[in-house]
């Protein structure tokens, strides 16, 4: 082995360790985000009861089953007598399943985050590697193993029981199990019938696994319905661009990977089709319902095209997209190939998401580690190349990189590159899946503990329960998953007394914060221009209005506006007391 290559594995090995610290220090930080309870109790109740309609995600049931597998272990209450369970209401049967079951809901969360969490790393570097391999060298392979081990994406993304990780790696799985295909020493011969029968075998092998990776991807997320004629297509360009092969052969291969791809998705679903076909349709029915969102400033309805290419622009590294686009300018001319497998699938599969218009980013995840593959490409390149002045900005850009993952250490879902002005920036570009989940009021709970546990006025958007972390509040203008009642706390009767007047905190998140679920988006618009006392991981402010008259006065109408005539008078009088 080459001195640089046992460098690069060293370094690479590194790499994966860090990894997989800064994700366990995340889940470790991280309460339920919006959605991973009523998905948990969903698989779960699916693998119990063998009923799999409660799904909250509208997505295929593999994803929801692989995150409940592991509670099986801890035989934790199924609740499938409860009326929630009958009535097919998932979002309040999660609650239940979390926060009320035998098992903590610590424990129940964080084991389903760890098994998924450790899955999905494994798979995801040796999908990538053995693409970047087969495209670049042993070197390539691994600076992008490098890179993927330092993008904030897989970190946020990994470590929650959501759909999207599952739907990204089997992708990346399948495209890269269909180009070993094309790429075995015998697949030429066989492909022109110059081969023996036992090779034919064995590429008949990679033909199926390819199949397999895609139906299971398919079994994870409907937009990976694209992905068998995808991969079809490839082998037809392949075969046409670069080896001058017999369609008819490769066609016979194809049908192989596409009744592979359809025995999987019928297993998944216990040879139903037709039940597969229903939740597609009405996952389709779903991005025609109207609902609002925010995008920098702007609230369109049923999203926006140019959402997603923002999202994927703000969100990815500087230095990543610098060295993808390195890697992609050297090869442009150069390699058919590497565009064909390396720059098709992600840009086929981004025309199709961006079509939908939706800004979640957690639909993006697919096309992220193509771009830690085509960086790899990219910074292989120039240190073969000694490009000097290239490693020179490369290393600056990979420097600020750092450092805003040093900031946002362990929030890794609040990570925004210098385009938005770094974690910090975020909120003003997106919310909700892109940094706002309702994750971070674990952090805010060890705060306000940290300072005597004084009660506060909380907006939150999320499917936390505040009050299981010792938050003691008073709910305003929510927009969270669940009902939230309060713990008890009083407008009227803070507890904590500052300088001889009660303080009054007010803790507003993210999502709530522009306005997002709220008919007048303004609600919280005159927040805007205070500053708050602390941020928790970058998505929950919390201001001190105690001496604030105006921000009192603001506040009260809100409760008037919610018809809580009491609390509303309790802070107009105490807006007459204080100083602005």
């Amino acid at each position: 082995m080459p001195r640089k290559t046992k460098v690069l594995s060293g370094l690479a090995a590194a790499a994966v360790a860090w990894h997989l610290f800064a994700g366990i220090a995340f889940i470790r930080s991280a309460a339920p985000a919006a959605g991973e309870p009523a998905q948990l109790a969903g698989g779960y109740s699916c693998l119990v009861t063998g009923s799999c309609l409660m799904n909250a995600a509208q997505s295929p049931r593999l994803a929801e089953l692989l995150s409940a597998l592991p509670l099986t272990a801890l035989k934790p209450r199924s609740f499938i007598s409860h009326p929630y369970f009958a009535n097919v209401m998932p979002h309040a049967f999660g609650d239940l399943f979390l926060y009320q079951n035998s098992v903590p809901a610590e424990r129940l969360l964080n084991t389903s985050r760890y098994f998924t969490f450790f899955l999905w790393t494994f798979l995801f570097i040796l999908f990538l590697y053995i693409l970047a391999a087969g495209l670049g060298g042993t070197d390539a392979a691994l600076a992008a193993v490098i890179i993927f081990c330092f993008m904030p994406v897989f970190l946020a993304s990994d470590t929650r029981a959501s759909t999207d990780a599952a739907a990204a790696a089997f992708f990346l799985g399948a495209v890269a199990a269909a180009f070993r295909f094309c790429r075995q020493p015998a697949a030429a011969a066989v492909l022109k019938k110059k081969s023996r029968p036992v090779e034919g075998r064995f590429l008949f092998r990679w033909a199926a696994l390819a199949g397999l990776l895609a139906g299971l991807a398919m079994a994870s997320g409907f937009s990976m319905v694209s992905l068998a004629p995808l991969i079809a297509g490839l082998w037809l360009a392949d075969a046409y661009l670069n080896r001058g092969l017999k369609p008819r052969r490769v066609a016979w291969y194809t049908v192989v990977f596409l009744a592979q791809a359809g025995f999987i998705v019928a297993l998944v679903y216990r040879f139903r089709p037709g039940l597969y076909l229903e939740e597609f349709s009405a996952a389709l029915s779903g991005l025609g319902q109207a609902r609002s969102y925010f995008v920098w400033g702007h609230y369109p309805t049923g999203g926006a095209w140019w959402s997603l290419p923002l999202a994927f622009a703000v969100k990815t590294p500087l230095a990543v997209l610098f060295l993808a686009g390195a890697g992609i300018f050297a090869r442009f001319k150069k390699n058919r190939e590497f565009l064909l497998w390396a720059a098709v699938p992600p840009a086929v599969y981004f025309v199709v998401l961006a079509g939908t218009g939706r800004p979640d980013y957690g639909h993006l995840l697919p096309i992220m580690p193509f771009a830690a593959l085509a960086a790899g490409l990219g910074a292989d390149h120039i240190n073969k190349g000694r490009k000097y002045y290239l490693a020179a900005v490369g290393v600056l850009l990979s420097l600020s990189w750092g450092f805003l993952m040093f900031r946002a250490h362990p929030h890794y879902t609040a990570y925004f590159n210098e385009l938005a002005g770094g974690p910090a920036g975020g909120y003003r570009f997106f919310v909700e899946s892109a940094l706002d989940r309702g994750q971070e009021i674990k952090t805010l709970a060890a705060y306000l503990e940290r300072e005597g546990n004084p009660p506060v006025i909380l907006s939150y958007f999320g499917a936390a329960h505040p009050e299981n972390y010792g938050i003691k509040y008073v709910p305003l203008e929510t927009s969270a998953y669940i009902e939230l009642a309060g713990s008890g706390a009083s407008v009227c009767a803070t507890a904590t007394e500052t300088g001889g007047m009660k303080k009054l905190l007010l803790a507003v998140s993210a999502t709530n914060l522009q306005g997002v679920y709220s008919p007048d988006k303004e609600t919280f618009a005159w927040l805007k221009v205070r500053k708050p006392v602390f941020t928790a991981g970058y998505s929950i402010f919390l201001y001190d209005l105690t001496a604030d008259r105006d921000g009192i006065e603001r506040m009260a109408a809100l409760f008037d506006r919610e018809g809580r005539n009491a609390e509303a008078d309790c802070l107009y009088k105490r807006a007459g007391a204080a100083e602005r």
